[in-house]
């Protein structure tokens, strides 16, 4: 089995190549990233990586020069818009997911997984004590991460309607992936990393605020389940990643034995107004604000209904335990 995977160098797009290497179940992979390959991904003649711009034309024909993929994981999106950039990443992220769905389309790639997101639900005054469905419409419009991720998601309905492909082709809505290894890439100025390194109490901007942070571990493993899923006819599913409870504040708190301390929101906007572009885009931007206020929480029976288990806690995710 041949497995191309765009953001390869990324989080997600390392565990997965690092994983594959020792499947014998996979004979080849072609990595694809903006990076050179990192140091975590060593040589291995199962692998080869290109280092190319997905938005640019060329690549395509590279990846086909010896036979096409079976199935193609499509994990490259940028996550972080630096300020005034917020369109630019936004035609970008759309342009990369376009010219992936199409090579896939057009050059019948028997199976699509594409990575996207429960940011694209919305986070909502209306999803307080709600598990969202897959079938649950997506409403997010301006956090740009989550919009943007409803963008893509619509754009591969619309090609998947007009080419109407013989591919089984998977959306996997990740909530809050984490772990060691995501913890030892992340930013300081990732949510988990200000919780866990960054400050010394957990602040509250709401009560009815939750996440279901799910492992890292659980995350590459609902992949493999996917890719490995062998059904007779080609099919477009929907399939939320979580873990199968949430952390509130309080339970945060406990859970990292530090303070929990209530904040006012618009505080905290004022601040993020005023830090976002001192960061150069890697806090989020106030229009995000409502992430940190609402839930989004989701249900996740459909996945263990199609035959997977989650195996690690949210606790576990966020201690970043193995």
């Amino acid at each position: 089995m041949k497995v191309l995977i765009t953001g390869s160098a990324g989080y997600i797009g390392s565990i997965l190549i690092n994983r594959f290497l020792q499947d014998k179940r996979i004979t080849e992979i072609i990595g694809i990233d903006l990076k050179k390959k990192p140091k975590r991904i060593p040589d291995n003649p199962k692998l080869t990586w290109l280092k190319f711009d997905l938005s640019k034309n060329g690549w395509k024909k590279i990846v086909l020069e010896n036979g096409a993929p079976d199935i193609v994981i499509h994990c490259a999106f940028k996550i972080r818009n630096a300020f005034g950039k917020i369109k630019t990443t936004e035609k970008k992220n759309l342009e990369i997911c376009r010219k992936v769905f199409q090579f896939c389309f057009e050059n019948n790639i028997k199976k699509l997984i594409y990575l996207s997101s429960v940011a694209a639900y919305g986070a909502k005054k209306e999803n307080i004590g709600a598990l969202l469905r897959e079938s649950d419409p997506l409403q997010e419009t301006t956090s740009p991460y989550g919009n943007q991720k409803r963008l893509a998601e619509n754009e591969l309905s619309k090609l998947q309607k007009e080419y109407n492909p013989e591919s089984e082709i998977y959306v996997l809505r990740l909530n809050s992936v984490t772990g060691p290894i995501g913890q030892s890439l992340s930013s300081k100025f990732g949510l988990v990393s200000l919780l866990t390194k960054v400050f010394p109490f957990v602040m509250e901007l709401s009560p009815e605020w939750a996440r279901q942070f799910v492992h890292e571990n659980d995350t590459a493993q609902a992949i493999e389940f996917f890719t490995f899923r062998d059904l007779e006819q080609p099919n477009f599913e929907v399939f939320n990643i979580a873990s199968k409870t949430f952390l509130t504040t309080s339970q945060i708190a406990k859970a990292l034995s530090k303070k929990k301390i209530k904040v006012p929101a618009n505080f905290v906007k004022l601040g993020l107004a005023l830090l976002w572009p001192l960061s150069f885009g890697k806090l989020i931007p106030p229009s995000a604000m409502a992430g940190l206020i609402y839930p989004i929480n989701v249900d996740i029976s459909k996945i263990e209904n199609a035959g997977f288990s989650f195996s690690y806690s949210p606790e576990d995710a966020l201690l970043g335990k193995y």
